[in-house]
């Protein structure tokens, strides 16, 4: 409750971070982050190309290390008469594929859906992973998806490369080669080695300026707190003296 400066219920995502505390707020990362509806930090971007290449780099290490897909919806939202674009948090899925019952397609109040982005883990010899999986015009696989949800979609591969299929041409693009990458993988485009944990983006969006506060007054002591303050000065002194100026 922003008007009292009280919070008066857990975080309704406590259950889906362990490590936070039941009363954080915007996962400690009130600078680069904010909570739009007081749920999760999500960051804003101006593009939603940017949306996708920051989440690129803040999971694609973690999809290959951990040898897990990882998913998000990249949504757009408007903020101070301004459109931004973010992702929601992402989901974990196997190490190929992520089940439909696991996706999250939670948006902030106001948040639509614009867009869906994955990652194929580290690089598996007997999989195409810096592909899209599927074929335009039939079911299954990451183009079916994308024209079953009428969306355009994301794919970050094992190889660093950040690729992009438009569901309105049927035809998959090229973004970049900086996305972290695989060592072993025989595609490997960069030398972006995987974390776990990345340094965060600040994005595009607003953020809140901090309150500066003056330093703090000396306070003013009335006779019996005065005289206490002195004989405490006093004890300081006779401490810091030759032990043959002691009693």
């Amino acid at each position: 409750m922003p008007d009292v400066g009280r919070f008066f219920n857990i975080d309704p995502l406590t259950e889906e971070y362990p490590t936070w505390s039941p009363y954080v707020f915007s996962g400690n990362r009130v600078i680069d982050a904010c909570e739009i509806e007081g749920l999760e930090p999500h960051v804003l971007f101006g593009t939603q190309d940017k949306a996708a290449r920051n989440f690129g780099k803040q999971y694609n290490g973690k999809s290959i290390l951990n040898k897990r897909e990882y998913s998000a919806f990249i949504y757009s939202i408007d903020v101070d008469n301004k459109t931004y674009y973010a992702y929601n948090t992402p989901a974990k899925g196997n190490q190929h594929g992520i089940p439909k019952n696991k996706l999250n397609k939670y948006t902030p109040k106001g948040g639509k859906i614009v867009a869906y982005i994955h990652t194929h883990g580290n690089d598996d010899p007997e999989y195409d992973d810096e592909n899209f999986s599927g074929e335009v015009g039939k079911q299954g696989g990451d183009i079916g998806y994308a024209e079953e949800q009428k969306l355009g979609a994301y794919l970050v591969t094992p190889g660093g490369v950040l690729e992009y299929f438009d569901v309105n041409t049927s035809k998959a693009y090229t973004l970049n080669y900086d996305m972290p990458s695989d060592p072993k993988s025989k595609n490997r485009q960069n030398t972006i080695d995987p974390e776990m944990s990345p340094l965060p983006s600040e994005g595009d969006g607003p953020r809140p300026t901090p309150k500066r506060y003056p330093n703090p007054t000396e306070p003013k002591y009335d006779n019996i707190l005065k005289s206490i303050k002195n004989e405490k000065r006093m004890e300081i002194i006779l401490i810091d003296q030759p032990q043959k100026y002691h009693r």
